[in-house]
């Protein structure tokens, strides 16, 4: 029997449910079957007693990290039979829980598995400090785990001391959030309004969680036309893409709490590179710095919120760029009236 912690809602705790289902889960396919590859193909000849595999699943927030970790784990559940450990590494606030917590769980959800391997998951990790420590997680006895860390960070310094394997998910194609609106909406609604379809997921930017909250929202209006949803969603997207009865999850909402995670020094210079043109973030050469040095730059690609370019080696996500300059806006009104 599969185990998780945590699975019923983030920052929970105990032991006892299977890791969750994942609705509709679509697109992701090269990247699902690497990741299950990797987690169940048997180490080499003679490495048998090698350190417990660490796979790392990272990217921007709301790209689809967790939704892909848990749908692999229920692919590979047969190659765990000692169960699948779900770990919720923040809590409901967003307040990072300390190693030691964590440690103390799944030291008891590893005594209380079967027989056999167990697959570990810490989700939504802070940074390589709050999981250190859990690599390699204590096991009583048997084999150690495998271990699926995922978070907005790159992580890399605790891939260079641990070792592992990363998978660095981008925003999904044309083709994965066609299969996405026709997955949830159904053939028959989006098959009829086929263009419609496809600017209403250009307008999200193929971002995961944008084409999630928007499909909610058009599910509970099984009239609108796709064609009148797309002029209702341009005109404002940043402000449709959010549930009127759950204001938490928004796009908004989300971008916020991935940004006051940051240094506000970096949060700073972010909201520098929003306010420019793309070719800010070009590479300018090692004479030119540039209005922020690559050194921030590379340091806000490792936290999710520079994509690989073009122009240049990154991007900003459209709708992360006009977040962060309507924010700005917002913020300058307010001082005026001051």
């Amino acid at each position: 029997v599969a185990q998780a912690m945590g699975g019923g809602h983030p920052g929970q705790g105990g032991v006892g449910q299977p890791v969750p289902a994942v609705p509709h889960f679509t697109g992701r396919t090269a990247e699902a079957a690497a990741l299950a590859a990797r987690l169940t193909t048997p180490p080499a000849a003679g490495l048998e007693d090698h350190r417990p595999l660490t796979v790392l699943v990272s990217g921007a927030p709301g790209i689809g990290k967790s939704a892909l970790a848990q749908h692999v784990a229920r692919l590979v559940r047969d190659a765990f039979p000692a169960g699948q450990l779900l770990v919720r590494m923040t809590r409901a606030d967003g307040e990072p829980r300390t190693a030691d917590e964590v440690a103390a769980e799944v030291a008891l959800a590893l005594r209380e598995s079967g027989e056999g391997r167990a697959l570990l998951i810490l989700d939504d990790v802070v940074d390589a400090d709050q999981v250190r420590p859990l690599l390699p997680p204590v096991c009583a006895d048997g084999p150690e785990p495998a271990v699926v860390v995922t978070s907005r960070m790159g992580l890399g310094g605790l891939i260079a001391t641990h070792g592992g394997w990363v998978q660095r998910l981008t925003a999904f194609t044309d083709a994965e959030s066609y299969a996405l609106l026709l997955a949830t909406l159904g053939a028959e609604r989006v098959e009829a309004e086929p263009r419609a379809a496809r600017r209403l997921a250009a307008l999200c930017g193929h971002f995961p969680a944008a084409l999630r909250i928007l499909t909610a929202r058009l599910l509970t209006r099984p009239g609108l036309r796709l064609a009148d949803a797309v002029d209702w969603l341009g005109d404002d997207p940043l402000a449709r893409l959010t549930l009127t009865d759950s204001p938490d999850h928004s796009v908004t909402g989300l971008f916020d709490r991935a940004l006051d995670r940051l240094d506000p020094r970096l949060s700073e210079a972010f909201a520098r590179l929003a306010q420019g043109p793309p070719e800010l973030l070009a590479d300018r050469g090692p004479e030119d710095e540039g209005p922020v040095p690559e050194a921030v730059r590379e340091q806000l690609a490792d936290a999710g919120l520079l994509e690989d370019g073009p122009p240049g080696p990154y991007r900003i996500h459209d709708l992360l760029r006009a977040h962060v300059r309507r924010t700005a806006r917002i913020r300058d009104r307010r001082t005026e009236k001051v």
